[in-house]
């Protein structure tokens, strides 16, 4: 791999097909710092440029399982491309969900395709003035026609949240969403709170919230194989 010298983070797609880098960028605004390598050929095959990064926005670009789809977090929306790319061709996405105020996203790594061929992803969107911060369940393509802004399956918000961690299903039907924040505003706890809450396809367009011993921070969960 040439001229990684100066990677800050990386990721690997699901297959191990492509590892996915992010470099601090140079003054050239053309010049992608967001790129794609084939593993087996140490080559870079695509590129974008991302300016700044958050490291629990990342990774920005995810694959499905299967590596059929790549999703790319842009600014208020996620483009979707096909998930192969071959060398010294321009990138085009083919699909786009617009989702205002989007921060982060994720995919499952197992299978989460039905048998209608709908692709699932959930996704957190930072609050923004009066309207309190949320995470939501995706499918894709939407059960109707793409709107604007792109229709959720199921949500749930919260003032206080800053960030999400998604723990999904060993068959990547269902969602386990942590929503947290560094600051418990209660007073009951040091270390900020989270809030758990189950979706799927079957939660009937709201979030099942996952009762707690006690309050505070979770540190970890995970789902009975």
């Amino acid at each position: 791999f040439a001229q990684t010298s100066k990677v800050q983070i990386m990721d690997v797609s699901p297959k191990g097909t492509y590892l996915l880098t992010w470099e601090r960028g140079s003054s050239d605004e053309s010049e992608n710092n967001l790129k794609v390598w084939n593993t087996s050929t140490g080559e870079c095959v695509t590129g974008f440029r991302r300016k700044m990064i958050n490291r629990g926005s990342w990774p920005y670009l995810q694959w499905t399982h299967d590596e059929q789809f790549a999703f790319l977090l842009t600014t208020n929306e996620i483009r979707v491309y096909p998930g192969t790319f071959p060398q010294q061709t321009e990138t085009r996405f083919i699909d786009k969900m617009r989702i205002p105020g989007i921060t982060q996203m994720s995919l499952p790594s197992s299978s989460s395709i039905n048998a209608v061929g709908k692709i699932l992803f959930a996704a957190f969107i930072a609050k923004d003035k009066n309207k309190p911060s949320r995470a939501a369940l995706y499918e894709y393509p939407p059960a109707g026609e793409m709107t604007s802004p792109y229709p959720a399956i199921a949500s749930k918000s919260l003032f206080q949240a800053e960030e999400m961690t998604v723990h999904w299903s060993p068959k990547g039907d269902a969602a386990l969403i942590a929503l947290q924040s560094t600051v418990d505003n209660t007073g009951q706890s040091y270390y900020g709170s989270s809030s758990w809450y189950l979706m799927s396809q079957q939660t009937s367009n709201d979030a099942i919230a996952v009762p707690l011993p006690q309050d505070g921070p979770v540190l970890d969960a995970a789902w009975m194989p």
